[in-house]
């Protein structure tokens, strides 16, 4: 038998996830994904059904991968379909941290960048996580001030957390000939240090397929290496495509996941 959710006590429910009390181990707790998607800062919302174990295959995948390079995370393991365990958090951290190789999407309204423009070395930056106030960007030279003068080692952790996630997925990606564009992640404290927590999913980075056998990835803008209209990410949801074709980029993410298992760290 599974585990009986509606015996346990349910700690926090979010967008895409249920977090319940593990009663048979209080340092750990049960993260269970739902078949919920969402953007526009939570505005837009549908249920687009068999998600849920999508999600579950592509996070587990990703984070046993991402244990096997030495990342610190709050993955354990994964008892049972569409349930992980992970360890409790003493504290969420109220950031998203965006690390970009590739410049689409938002930067390049209000960063006034140039569709394809690669960044060497990656650029990452901090966001207030609140939709009401549509997750606004952090002065990036004040955070610098607070690591410097002000001992500020959750943010220099997060930092080296976020561009050393996204070295090693880009890495993984790249053998099946797909760039990492982007990623967002999150963080919490667990023992006085940082760790890597949520979920990675289509909904935490943009993924683009390779548009040539052997592309120059190494040029100032890349656009025309990489097939942005191929993409297997959300922005598949936010563009308006119909709700099978996005449950599809999905499955096919968590199939190219499957194979993280072979690939050498």
């Amino acid at each position: 038998m599974g585990i009986n959710f509606k015996q346990l006590k349910k700690l926090n429910e979010g967008k895409t996830k249920v977090i319940y009390e593990n009663p048979s181990d209080k340092k750990t707790v049960y993260m269970r994904f739902k078949d919920d998607i969402t953007a526009g800062d939570g505005v837009k919302h549908d249920i687009i059904e068999g998600k849920a174990l999508v999600d579950w295959k592509t996070n587990r995948d990703i984070f046993e991968y991402l244990n096997r390079c030495g990342v610190r995370t709050h993955y354990l393991s994964s008892p049972e379909e569409k349930v992980s365990i992970v360890k409790k958090l003493d504290l969420k951290i109220n950031l998203e941290v965006v690390t970009r190789r590739v410049a689409t999407g938002s930067i390049l309204h209000w960063g006034g960048e140039t569709e394809g423009k690669r960044y060497d070395p990656l650029i990452t930056q901090f966001h207030y996580k609140d939709d009401f106030l549509h997750d606004p960007l952090l002065d990036e030279s004040y955070i610098d001030f607070i690591v410097h003068k002000k001992n500020g080692t959750e943010y220099k952790q997060m930092r080296e957390l976020n561009a050393d996630t996204f070295i090693h997925l880009e890495k993984a990606f790249a053998h099946f000939k797909i760039q990492l564009v982007d990623m967002k992640l999150e963080y919490g404290i667990i023992d006085g240090r940082v760790y890597l927590i949520d979920e990675i999913t289509g909904g935490s980075f943009r993924l683009w397929p390779y548009a040539k056998d052997e592309p120059n990835l190494k040029q100032d803008n890349v656009l025309a290496e990489l097939n942005s209209s191929g993409r297997l990410d959300k922005d598949t949801y936010r563009m308006g495509e119909d709700l099978e074709k996005v449950k599809s980029k999905f499955e096919a993410i968590a199939m190219i996941t499957d194979k993280f298992k072979d690939v050498s760290i």
